[in-house]
């Protein structure tokens, strides 16, 4: 256990440290193989890196979805402009709103998505105790959006 817990603290590590470094850890091993041409043994070093980038950083190959954002405020995004719903940085017609989706992510997590808009990618993770303000936000500004839970 002691053993799984200290493999989770170094992911989280790694994860949490610059892209740069990351790249860095991951491409200064090939520049080496091809420099020394290792052979046999140089293509298992190879691919024990390749494995190794995977672990470091799973975004550079798709498997992550890098569009959700965790806020602390998500009513502070919200903003009713005219015909306009503004998300943060993202916006969308209003006559294009016409499903959203509100509901609990987790036990202490909310989500706010818009699967069927294109314009507006992100999901966004706030807390829980905000999650009724969000749904009177989209019922008094935008009483045609159906929300999904």
């Amino acid at each position: 256990m002691n053993k799984i817990n200290s493999w989770n603290k170094f992911h989280q590590h790694i994860i949490k440290s610059p892209k740069w470094l990351r790249f860095v850890l991951v491409f200064t091993p090939y520049v080496a193989l091809f420099y020394f041409d290792l052979g046999f043994w140089g293509q298992l070093y190879g691919a024990v890196v390749v494995l190794f980038a995977f672990y470091i950083a799973p975004e550079i190959f798709g498997g992550n979805s890098n569009n959700r954002s965790e806020v602390k405020n998500i009513m502070v995004l919200l903003d009713a402009q005219g015909e306009q719903l503004r998300v943060g940085l993202e916006q969308v017609p209003a006559k294009k709103l016409k499903r959203v989706a509100v509901g609990e992510y987790d036990k202490n997590s909310g989500i706010l998505s818009f699967p069927f808009n294109y314009q507006i990618s992100h999901h966004y993770v706030f807390p829980v105790q905000q999650l009724n303000s969000v749904r009177e936000f989209f019922k008094t500004y935008y009483p045609q959006v159906e929300l999904i839970t």
